[in-house]
């Protein structure tokens, strides 16, 4: 049975949103691992079975990544250096070659500003994971649509290859849209013990290539009969 992954590799190749430092708060920098549900809002139809609905997000002051799963058969790695303005993704494939590709100056420029945000926080709070977190509204102004997010001011990341780039408050609950397809991510679990820093960065033997050939072997991934 040949599944295609386009649709899913953009869901798993997401990069977490950090809030905006709006409020009195000063956050401060440190290390963490979060660990998120994703449920899909819009219409996925038979794919939703395929797509992944948790997520992993690891940092340390100004690196971070994700680990995300799908099919019990591939495992994607974004990892985001962001003082070089450094933006890798790894595919794991338990069933074959392993891949890898880097942004490109191009690449980084569009996800950062599409779509345009223009955050506006409120006094409002929301308890997740058992941190207090305030709530602000994202005005979407490239979609022309809002919604709202929750943030925890206490605590700094730094994420850029996102269109939440100008933020630094940590996210525990926001919605993000990749292919048409709306996501909804909240926390599950918020630990800010220290981390075990080789999540954030290259281990093992991958085959470099560029974002479009990528994507191609993504697609034509066999999942298991």
């Amino acid at each position: 049975m040949k599944i295609t992954f386009q649709l899913v590799i953009a869901i798993i190749c997401f990069t977490l949103c950090s809030c905006a430092n709006l409020s009195n708060q000063i956050p401060t920098e440190g290390e963490g691992q979060i660990t998120y549900s994703i449920t899909y809002t819009g219409n996925p139809g038979k794919m939703e079975t395929f797509l992944p609905h948790e997520t992993i997000f690891t940092f340390k002051n100004k690196n971070a990544s994700f680990i995300t799963s799908a099919m019990g058969i591939i495992q994607v790695i974004n990892l985001l250096e962001n003082d070089n303005k450094k933006f890798t993704t790894l595919l794991i494939n338990g069933m074959g070659e392993n891949f890898a590709f880097t942004d490109t100056p191009e690449d980084v420029k569009i996800q950062e500003n599409i779509p345009q945000y223009k955050i506006e926080p409120t006094e409002e709070t929301k308890t997740i994971a058992g941190f207090k977190c305030k709530k602000a509204i994202v005005n979407d102004l490239t979609n022309n649509k809002k919604f709202e997010i929750f943030y925890y001011e206490k605590k700094k990341v730094y994420l850029g290859n996102s269109p939440y780039k100008d933020f630094n408050y940590l996210l525990l609950d926001y919605r993000d849209t990749k292919q048409g397809l709306e996501m909804h991510l909240e926390a599950t679990k918020v630990d800010f013990n220290p981390i075990d820093t080789s999540l954030l960065s290259v281990h093992g033997n991958f085959k470099w290539v560029d974002k479009n050939a990528f994507l191609s072997i993504i697609e034509n991934i066999r999942a298991p009969l």
